[in-house]
């Protein structure tokens, strides 16, 4: 096997990583939701999946826009 990548590995790459991302944002969700209900529950924790969610999120989204950018200068690229 080759030490290079194979475009299908980075399209699974890219889709775990957008899968788990939505899955932190419905966890994030979860506790929202749980916080608001149940009182006992930690706030700290909750707080920290927050943060976690959004950090994970931003990331993805400048990873996306650095996708887009490299994407339009291949195409704008002359042959």
């Amino acid at each position: 096997m080759s030490g290079t990548a194979q475009p299908s590995d980075f399209a699974n790459l890219l889709k775990n990583s957008v899968d788990h991302i939505a899955t932190m944002q419905n966890r994030r969700r979860r506790w929202l939701l749980l916080r608001a209900g149940d009182k006992s529950v930690d706030l700290t924790k909750v707080m920290l999946e927050v943060q976690k969610a959004s950090l994970a999120f931003h990331a993805m989204t400048e990873v996306r826009n650095k996708l887009v950018d490299a994407y339009t200068q291949v195409m704008g690229m002359a042959v």
